[in-house]
């Protein structure tokens, strides 16, 4: 199927690698406008060129979601190229795994909470006008599965995802009666440059994993277009977790000898 967002304008941000640049990819080829942005100018241009090169229709907007005036100008450079925005995928972000007690408060923790909490709520508020006067849009939020668990060493990177899920939450309530929707993703172990093959990540998470590998860009893209599109619009409030069946349970290994179903 082609053209599930055709004419849609998209802004989604992080797009100069990983899951942001996918997306940015397949949703141009399904006939959106999209809106990329990135801290790196000449990775987020070369994918830009790319989909244009491809067919497609995306511009570029330099910008670090942690400054808000680089979200007041990425907002207002996608309204004043195509006059509105429809779908916002929120998508920015990096690692970032301490201990509490040598956590430094400004470096760390508020590194983390601006780039993911404030971020979300700002460019949520920045969008929300157009989207209102329109009656209908989008707001997707990529998270992870550290966002509905507790994770070592992450205490400031899941609170920061758990914040935006509860945001999510908040929109899709106060705005559903606009025919604006907000949900979240949540992917689990996805191979990118922040967890290469064989990486310490992959190695930690992989044996708990039902599926047995790890996930892929294009499967988180293929998800946020299926959120993006009309085909799930009565979809809002939702979190969507892809991470291969890891929280679908609790994944004890059987110990060597043994046999559940016969031992008592």
């Amino acid at each position: 199927m082609a053209g599930r967002l055709e004419g849609k304008v998209c802004i989604i941000t992080g797009t100069s690698s990983g899951m942001g640049e996918e997306t940015a990819r397949v949703f141009a080829r399904e006939g959106a406008k999209v809106v990329c942005c990135a801290r790196r100018v000449e990775k987020g241009q070369k994918v830009v060129d790319e989909i244009v090169a491809e067919g497609g229709e995306a511009i570029f907007v330099k910008c670090d979601v942690c400054e808000l005036e680089d979200l007041d100008n990425l907002v207002k450079t996608c309204v004043d190229t195509y006059g509105t925005v429809d779908v916002l995928i929120a998508n920015a972000g990096t690692g970032g795994f301490f201990n509490i007690h040598e956590m430094d408060l400004e470096k760390d923790f508020y590194r983390l909470f601006n780039l993911f909490a404030r971020s979300s709520w700002y460019l949520s508020k920045l969008v929300l006008p157009y989207m209102m006067e329109q009656k209908k849009g989008d707001i997707i939020f990529v998270l992870s599965t550290a966002a509905i668990e507790g994770c070592p060493q992450g205490s400031a990177y899941s609170g920061a995802k758990a914040a935006v899920d509860r945001l999510s939450k908040a929109l899709a309530m106060a705005y559903g009666p606009y025919n604006i929707r907000s949900n979240t993703i949540m992917p689990g172990l996805i191979t990118t440059e922040l967890s290469t093959p064989g990486g310490v990540v992959e190695r930690m998470q992989l044996p708990y994993i039902p599926l047995g590998r790890p996930g892929n860009v294009n499967e988180i893209a293929n998800a946020l277009l299926f959120l993006a599109s009309d085909e799930c619009r009565f979809c809002t409030g939702a979190d969507l977790i892809i991470d291969g069946g890891n929280k679908a349970g609790l994944l004890y290994p059987i110990p060597k000898g043994s046999d559940l179903r016969t031992d008592a």
